[in-house]
């Protein structure tokens, strides 16, 4: 299984935290959290609202959390994916036009 960009993110922020306290917090078993931290599964959109807390609790974009970084330019944002499939690295960005 590839390694996700939550997966990453939640495992740098989360390392020193009492999962049982933040998912009480959060409104998620202890289980769930805990399994997202060791990249076990993901979240489903019926978390998505905890997620959303989650997000916030790390002061980061419910986007951020997800997919990746997201840089604000002048007149485009751009979201940069990064992930690796199978020993080769790809990357996508998606750019909005105006």
């Amino acid at each position: 299984m590839a390694e996700h960009n939550f997966t990453k993110i939640i495992q740098k922020y989360l390392r020193e935290e009492n999962l049982s306290s933040l998912a009480s917090e959060l409104g998620l078993s202890r289980t769930v959290l805990h399994d997202w931290v060791v990249s076990e599964r993901l979240p489903s959109l019926k978390n998505i609202e905890s997620v959303k807390k989650l997000a916030d609790y790390l002061n980061m974009s419910l986007e951020e959390l997800l997919i990746g970084e997201v840089v604000q330019l002048k007149d485009k944002t751009i979201t940069k994916v990064e992930f690796i499939d199978s020993g080769q690295k790809f990357e996508i960005e998606i750019k909005k036009k105006l």
